[in-house]
């Protein structure tokens, strides 16, 4: 009997730094997705990696005294090493320098140019390095500074191929609409459907002073421009590795900041090809830290690899999807995650872990080995509910109701019938109170897997033998 498949993608990240929470957050979101299906019983292949080519990886090499790909080359480990460290467990990780991703690249633009989508022309525009992007005047900080970056953009004159995007409109929000292409959430499927409408421009698919890229078919003196070759890796993907993934994708997850290729450029493109586009793109927000935006030049940028080494990798998994709506902007510390991981970790789920498992030890009761699904009313529904909240990406929706229904009542039940007192006089009302914590515990350690695999597998031994150990220890125990 043959699977469901599931293909989900992460962008693959810009490589011209080291990886900082925003890519962890994508990451992690990901692969809470892919451990999930997997779990209900789906063929799921999970991808991310790193894109390579581009004038800014030039010019980070430059600076570095590297080769462009001495310098990639480089980085790539850092990527690696942080989901490692996140516990990611991806199924490929893919790096647009690899040869038979060129290949197929220049293909499909070769199939573009044939079916009569490029047109070769003069372009003169305001174009930012860092972004790698022309900008319009209204769209720049007083008309001459880019809005990532803050860094004034110049005037750039060349000649380049345009994909004709304006022939595709119609049957860009016809897809949209009917579903086929799923957009999310809803106000970003509303922006991009406004955009359409307010008319699109062909946009520039080469360059032709920028080396280090792939040579545009049939004319060396131009470069693919680095977001088609970024954005041709989920197709090229299902070409380049045996057992891989089956086009459509399923679910490209993004930050909002790149919506515009993944919800227009890309699947415009694969409509010109007669190629189905991706089911769902959906973009997350941007974070914050203690309130201020990300930037080096602030120094606030959070690199998860120290978070993770002093947290641990399910502590800041969980506070990361806990912290805010997966969509919506939102704000995120190393003060957050300390917080989350003494409440809501140590000091709920560790703590009624500990103490369940303690006291049915130190009275010799005998529980039962079942979940609350099978001994309270509602919980079944209950966990539908939860699995709902997963399939829709709302996970802060799920962990905020895996804590109010299971582990804050479990807590909130022995601190009123004090088991340790009850068992002096009413053994029967004792072992009911812990088998409904201990069931419970049972319940977390099946519906929080995806969000803390290493957490749920302590569980479950723990479970299994009745033998507690610290979950979460105290910050200044691990120091």
């Amino acid at each position: 009997m043959n699977k469901e498949k599931f293909y989900i993608t992460t962008p693959i990240y810009y490589i011209n730094d080291i990886p900082h929470i925003g890519h962890a957050y994508t990451t992690i979101a990901a692969d809470v997705l892919a451990r999930y299906y997997k779990k209900l019983g789906r063929e799921v292949f999970f991808m991310t990696g790193t894109d390579e080519h581009g004038a800014k990886i030039a010019e980070a090499a430059e600076k570095a005294g590297k080769s462009p790909k001495e310098f990639v080359d480089g980085l790539v480990p850092k990527f690696k090493t942080a989901w490692e460290k996140l516990n990611i467990e991806y199924d490929e990780f893919f790096r647009t320098t690899n040869k038979e991703h060129e290949k197929i690249v220049q293909e499909i633009v070769q199939k573009l140019k044939e079916k009569g989508y490029l047109e070769k022309r003069e372009y003169e525009g305001l174009y930012c390095v860092a972004c790698e992007k022309f900008y319009m005047p209204d769209e720049l900080i007083k008309g001459k500074l880019c809005p990532d970056h803050k860094r004034e953009v110049i005037k750039y004159k060349e000649e380049n191929y345009f994909f004709l995007l304006s022939k595709l409109s119609e049957k860009l929000i016809d897809k949209i609409k009917t579903g086929e292409l799923k957009i999310g959430p809803e106000t970003r499927k509303n922006e991009i459907l406004s955009k359409i409408n307010s008319g699109l421009d062909d946009v520039s698919i080469s360059r032709a002073a920028v080396d280090w890229g792939i040579p545009f078919p049939g004319d060396p003196e131009q470069t693919v421009y680095v977001w088609v070759d970024a954005l041709l890796n989920y197709y090229t993907a299902t070409k380049i590795y045996k057992n891989g993934p089956s086009w459509p994708a399923d679910l490209h997850l993004l930050a909002k900041d790149i919506l515009w290729f993944h919800a227009i450029v890309w699947p415009a493109m694969l409509i010109a090809l007669d190629i189905k586009p991706p089911k769902m793109v959906f973009a997350h927000g941007f974070f914050t830290v203690d309130g201020q935006k990300m930037s080096k030049s602030i120094g606030n940028v959070l690199d998860p690899i120290p978070l993770v080494d002093k947290y641990g990798a399910d502590a800041v998994r969980y506070a990361l999807l806990r912290e805010f709506p997966f969509g919506q902007d939102g704000d995120i510390s190393e003060e957050k995650i300390a917080q989350r991981h003494t409440s809501d970790l140590a000091n709920g789920l560790g703590n009624l872990l500990n103490r369940t498992l303690s006291m049915i030890n130190r009275y010799e009761l005998k529980v039962k080995d079942e979940s609350m699904k099978l001994v309270v009313d509602g919980a079944k529904d209950h966990q539908k509910e939860i699995h709902s909240f997963i399939e829709n990406l709302n996970f802060s929706e799920a962990l905020f109701d895996i804590w109010t229904f299971y582990i804050k009542p479990s807590n909130e039940l022995i601190d009123k019938e004090k088991p340790w007192e009850l068992i002096k006089n009413d053994m029967g009302k004792t072992t009911a109170v812990l088998q409904y914590c201990y069931s419970n515990l049972i319940s977390i350690q099946e519906i929080i897997y995806p969000f803390m695999p290493e957490t749920a597998e302590k569980m479950k031994k723990q479970l299994e033998t009745k033998k507690p150990e610290p979950l979460f220890p105290r910050i200044e125990e691990k120091q």
